[in-house]
């Protein structure tokens, strides 16, 4: 099973959309109905954010451990990188094309998850169950989004901002 859209960003048409791989065996459509965490996918729609509140692509973070604290129970959280490797000071554009997931802890920390929360709003993603924490950093928690509203999102960064709804069916005639 797998799931494709391809989405037009200019205007939200959907140019081809595979919801899984027999409909007759399974009634299940993987592009609009399947809510997952959406992972690293996640992480431009919050840079973007940080971006336009102060941060540049050449903002310098430290790629190191961190301990957070975790709970009432005096747990603490150590989050981590793929592959437990460290880059030490890297650029901001760096670390996000090669997802590190230690700087985006650091993002979502110095821009607050509530700004990011709010500014990912405006890409059209229901935010009302997204963790108000550094979850936000690793698209985990409890956001669930569709392959189709990923890639509304993205829409608009191959657009030049602007939000667009998906459709599928622009006339009928008989």
């Amino acid at each position: 099973q797998g799931a494709l859209v391809a989405l037009d960003p200019d205007d939200g048409a959907i140019r081809a959309l595979v919801g899984g791989y027999d409909f007759n065996l399974k009634q299940y459509n993987l592009v609009t109905q399947a809510r997952r965490q959406p992972g690293s996918n996640f992480k431009p729609f919050f840079y973007a954010g940080a971006l336009e509140n102060g941060l540049t692509a050449a903002t310098i973070f430290n790629d190191s451990p961190i301990v957070l604290p975790g709970g009432e129970l005096e747990e603490v959280y150590r989050p981590s990188n793929s592959g437990d490797e460290f880059q030490g000071n890297i650029r901001l554009r760096e670390a996000l094309y090669r997802s590190i997931n230690l700087v985006s802890v650091r993002v979502i920390l110095q821009y607050g998850p509530d700004n990011a929360i709010n500014y990912v709003k405006r890409f059209g993603f229901d935010t009302s169950a997204f963790p108000r924490n550094v979850q936000l950093a690793f698209g985990g928690g409890t956001i669930g989004l569709t392959p189709l509203e990923i890639a509304t999102g993205y829409a608009a960064f191959a657009n030049g901002g602007y939000k667009v709804e998906p459709y599928l069916v622009t006339t009928i005639t008989s």
